[in-house]
């Protein structure tokens, strides 16, 4: 078992760190007056040490309240993993060892496969409820890969609207319409097999796991109506852009 504590302490002390020295290289450069692109680069470096400091502290200490980490255990794993190549993307991108534009692009693709981590650690949670469920899940996951991927292109080329053409911004805009369409179905559906069935404990209830489904609060994850939101916008917005055009 990972002792989250030690984490608290190991982060709390770059926080810590992070902020002496960074007020030690603001002090010499008011003192100096002495400002140049390598004073900026190190205390860019310090703020990248304290914000990557901060978010993991913001999860941990989500997980003491709600026990995330137990909940959504692949999602937090991916967001881990993407927070220290989160960290050496943006030194790299600070020190010019990879150009501005490339480390803007990999964010994006951080955010997207982030996401679609936490959109598939969601979905786990209803298999092996009902077959119907089981089919509409596979079949989400599957839509949901070839949204990742197609997003990949529109990152990365430039001018990618003329490059790939617009039946490409079609299709992906019909499969994302059907990947949240899917989602919804799905989430709509658990709730309809939670409520017949609430002695069974569900993951995406708010509050720590030792409490009885009696016991529970009856709300769902914060994460959960982060993803309904995403899931609705994903829907309207393509439905909204061919319209109005």
């Amino acid at each position: 078992m990972v002792n989250f504590s030690e984490f608290k302490k190991f982060f709390l002390f770059n926080l810590i760190g992070g902020l002496i020295i960074s007020a030690l290289v603001a002090v010499i450069t008011v003192l100096f007056g002495e400002f140049n692109e390598l004073t900026g680069r190190v205390l860019f470096t310090l703020l990248m040490v304290i914000g990557h400091s901060l978010i993991s502290l913001v999860f941990i200490w989500d997980d003491e309240k709600q026990n995330t980490f137990d909940r959504l255990a692949f999602f937090i794993n991916v967001i881990f993993v993407f927070i220290v190549i989160s960290f050496l993307t943006s030194i790299f991108g600070i020190w010019k060892v990879i150009p501005g534009e490339t480390v803007w692009n990999l964010y994006q693709t951080y955010f997207v496969i982030a996401f679609a981590s936490l959109h598939g650690d969601i979905l786990s949670k209803a298999i092996h409820k009902e077959n119907y469920m089981d089919l509409i899940i596979y079949a989400n996951y599957l839509f949901m890969a070839i949204v990742v991927l197609m997003l990949q292109p529109i990152i990365y080329v430039m001018n990618s609207m003329d490059v790939l053409g617009e039946m490409y911004y079609r299709i992906l805009g019909a499969i994302g319409i059907i990947d949240g369409t899917l989602s919804i179905l799905t989430i709509i559906f658990y709730r309809l097999y939670m409520h017949k069935h609430p002695k069974v404990e569900n993951p995406l209830q708010m509050g720590p796991l030792e409490q009885t489904p009696q016991k529970a609060k009856k709300r769902l994850s914060i994460w959960v109506w982060i993803l309904i939101f995403y899931l609705s916008i994903q829907i309207i917005s393509p439905l909204i852009y061919w319209i109005s055009r």
